[in-house]
């Protein structure tokens, strides 16, 4: 116990936040590689996410200036962490700290957003495309999807789902074929 004190004060809190985000990221990307069971329904998840996702990037990028202004917010998870191992951390250190924390989830958003961009681009130039963003970004039913594309309601299902197979393929590659 006392060498492990020893090593991380000798450690910077730059390299202590670095090592923290490092590590929080590629948990997050090892976690993202596995395979689903059911890609389909991972797919369909993921399509419902992508509008939340972008608005939680948004909202973590207000949080940071919020905290840049205002300095951190009083009680905090990270915090409340470093200081149960003993680290003694100024106003502004903390602030460094809940910062780096945010960014590497806005960081983990983002790459998911670009993810999903590149998966819709399979799509792109289908006739029916615009089927996936009614139905999973502006939540519009099939009966609705099927007024405004004027189709029938089973075309709309029959569509959705060799689109979304589409962007399963790229997202999960062979497992989703399988």
């Amino acid at each position: 116990m006392e060498n492990q004190m020893v090593e991380i004060e000798e450690l910077t809190l730059e390299e202590i936040i670095n090592t923290a985000v490092h590590k929080a990221v590629d948990a997050q990307r090892a976690a993202g590689e596995r395979q689903p069971k059911d890609a389909f329904s991972a797919t369909e998840k993921r399509l419902y996410a992508y509008p939340i996702i972008k608005l939680k990037i948004a909202s973590d990028r207000e949080h940071i200036v919020e905290i840049q202004q205002n300095g951190a917010p009083g009680r905090s998870k990270i915090v409340i962490g470093l200081q149960k191992s003993g680290t003694r951390l100024t106003p502004e250190q903390i602030a460094d700290v809940l910062i780096q924390d945010i960014k590497a989830q806005v960081a983990e958003n983002e790459h998911e957003i670009e993810t999903m961009d590149k998966a819709l681009m399979t799509i792109a130039g289908d006739p029916y495309e615009d089927i996936i963003r009614l139905k999973y970004f502006e939540g519009k039913s099939g009966e609705e999807i099927a007024v405004i594309l004027s189709c029938d309601p089973r075309s709309v299902v029959r569509h959705r789902s060799h689109l979304v197979g589409r962007i399963a393929v790229f997202l999960y590659g062979v497992a989703a074929v399988v």
